[in-house]
């Protein structure tokens, strides 16, 4: 097989270089290892948010392997360049080897310019103890994609960074895709089109700052096929990026988000206050859906003292999602009545709102396939549960050298308008986790983690997955 040169170079890579440490360096390196054993399939927080990476059917041995070219920052210089490359290798009841990170980017003052998969976060939320964003999430494995973008955000005003903006355009592949209805049953290439757009008024160095924008995306492909009469490719496109009906749709599944936040810097802490509005078909404009979204409120400690040894709580996160509405459970387009939009499911495209078999945005909503036995199926789609409501708590604290991270949600679930749960479904999921240094390799990070579901939606489980990882630069 072609992929083991590649991985015994990989890591001959990470650990022949793992006694160097030249912080002047560009190149880094990362080595993650983690082994779990569970009494059924994988615990919720121990695979969600992972980009994919952990597997679904409970023990495993998990291996990442990673070297990146990153930016410099002291470097003036207009035009910069970067790369990176994570391999995953996963043993278990199945083995797995796959790339996660395969990607060139070339940055020209603020803009940069990429062409393959890369873990990115988006949308205005928590970037480490999140549920998950609505639309777009940690969730999935990245999707081979060619993007222009500006990884941070730009001063309107030069040398003043009171109001500055952020933006991404990109298209990628999402490989085939069954066909639910239409002239075909299944489409050899489908796409991904994404896009986003945010301001920021109050600059770093300002105590407040207030955030405006929105994500848009939309999967779409083969509507020459798939329809009588269908748009060819290109034309297609045009419909895709404005978001235009044709014959009585739109051209596409398309989802997003507007998203609102306040940041304030204090002395102590700094509090993030943020909501995500989901837009689908038109519900959002008519207010019918306004209810559902995700809404977070963070605090972080403005000054981590390192040498301080007692106990002390870093961040907490608190979040609630909320997706019942879906505009009502009526969609009529002639009568301009956008209800019933059916989240992460589609009439056309049986993937729904996901890739390779997990949701691209909050995994609140999940595949059927990870839903308790018990729970009827109706055989199509991709979930039979998307009216939900959740609580999730977050936090991150240390003691003594130790980093502890915890996460728990709290979800009633309603099923769908289709298939709705009755009475509803009551789920609980938790993760702790600790982490200490080691002097293995000079140091490196030693962890345990100890995650579970109980409850009505999944299947009851437990875990226990000991880590170990080393991150650093090569000379």
């Amino acid at each position: 097989m072609r992929t083991i040169p590649v991985l015994i170079l990989f890591i001959f890579l990470i650990l022949s270089t793992g006694l160097t440490n030249a912080q002047d360096s560009t190149i880094t390196y990362s080595a993650n290892i983690q082994t779990s054993l569970a009494n059924g399939m994988t615990p919720y927080w121990l695979q969600t948010n992972q980009y994919g990476v952990i597997p679904l059917n409970g023990s495993f041995v998990s291996g990442q392997w990673g070297i990146f070219k990153v930016y410099n920052p002291g470097n003036p210089r207009l035009i910069q360049w970067s790369a990176g490359a994570q391999l995953i290798t996963n043993t278990g009841k199945s083995n797995t080897i796959f790339f996660t990170d395969l990607y060139a980017a070339l940055k020209i003052g603020p803009v940069e310019i990429s062409v393959g998969p890369r873990r990115e976060f988006m949308g205005l939320s928590d970037s480490t103890l999140t549920s998950g964003g609505i639309a777009m999430s940690d969730n999935t494995r990245p999707y081979p994609k060619f993007q222009i973008a500006t990884p941070n955000f730009v001063n309107i005003i030069p040398f003043n960074d009171i109001i500055s903006f952020k933006f991404n355009y990109s298209d990628g592949l999402l490989g085939s895709s069954k066909i639910n209805y239409g002239n075909v049953r299944e489409i050899p290439v489908t796409y991904m089109h994404q896009k986003s757009l945010y301001f920021r008024v109050g600059g770093k160095r300002h105590k407040l700052s207030l955030y405006a924008g929105f994500n848009h995306q939309a999967i779409w492909g083969g509507e020459e096929k798939i329809f009588a009469g269908g748009l060819k490719t290109w034309e297609a496109y045009k419909y895709v990026i404005l978001g235009k009906p044709w014959a009585n749709s739109r051209v596409g599944n398309h989802f997003g988000t507007i998203d609102i936040a306040a940041e304030w810097r204090g002395n102590a802490w700094n509090i993030f206050l943020y909501r995500q509005n989901i837009y689908e078909d038109g519900s959002l404009a008519q207010l019918t859906n306004i209810k559902d979204g995700l809404n977070g409120l963070r605090f972080r400690r403005a000054k981590i003292d390192r040498n301080d040894l007692s106990l002390k709580l870093n961040t907490l996160l608190l979040e609630f999602v909320y997706t019942k509405e879906q505009g009502g459970n009526v969609f009529n387009f002639d009568q301009g009545i956008f209800g019933n939009d059916n989240y992460f499911n589609h009439y056309v495209y049986d993937q729904g709102w996901s890739y390779r078999g997990r949701a691209l945005g909050t995994p609140l909503v999940a595949p059927t396939n990870m839903l308790s036995n018990d729970i009827p199926r109706d055989g199509r789609g991709f979930t039979i549960n998307n009216r939900i409501m959740a609580i999730h708590l977050g936090l991150m604290g240390s003691f003594n050298k130790i980093d502890f991270l915890i996460k728990g949600t709290y979800s009633q679930n309603f099923g769908t308008y289709a298939t709705p749960f009755s009475p509803s479904l009551n789920q609980y999921s938790l993760l702790i986790r600790v982490e200490k240094p080691v002097r293995i390799w000079n140091t490196s990070l030693l962890s345990l983690s100890l995650a579970g579901d109980q409850g009505k939606l999944y299947p009851n489980t437990s875990a226990i997955t000991i880590g170990w990882r080393k991150v650093g630069f090569l000379k």
